[in-house]
């Protein structure tokens, strides 16, 4: 049985919208994780993450770039190397406000289940597994 399971962004799921890329990693779908989802996204200059809510809580490492992020009430600026916790059913968004790409990995617990991956994440891989590029 194989254990181990590796995933990368060109083999993800994703999302493109409102200027940013979402890369579907650890799912149900993908690797059949029970217990959590994660995603890097990548969001370019004016991308925008509309402020929504989900009973998954999650956490955004942001990896690179400038951002306003919105959780609940409250709204500051986030930095590279930041780490944002975001309580179960609370709204949140985020908006890259920097010149360059601002990067992040969101963790979530519960996972989002497959069925509503293969909603919010309807693209299929740039590069389907066993075909180079």
């Amino acid at each position: 049985m194989e254990t181990m399971k590796i995933t990368d962004r060109q083999s993800s799921r994703r999302y493109k919208r409102d200027n940013i890329t979402s890369y579907l990693l650890v799912s149900e779908e993908a690797t059949g994780a029970k217990h959590i989802t994660t995603s890097l996204v990548e969001m370019e200059p004016g991308g925008k993450q509309h402020i929504h809510s989900h009973e998954t809580e999650q956490c955004y490492f942001i990896l690179e770039g400038t951002g306003r992020m919105t959780v609940g009430d409250e709204t500051r600026e986030v930095l590279a190397g930041m780490s944002v916790f975001i309580p179960s059913n609370t709204p949140h968004g985020l908006q890259n406000t920097a010149d360059g790409i601002l990067r992040y990995l969101s963790a979530g617990s519960p996972p989002f289940g497959a069925e509503s991956e293969l909603e919010q994440w309807p693209l299929p891989p740039e590069k389907q597994p066993g075909k180079g590029q």
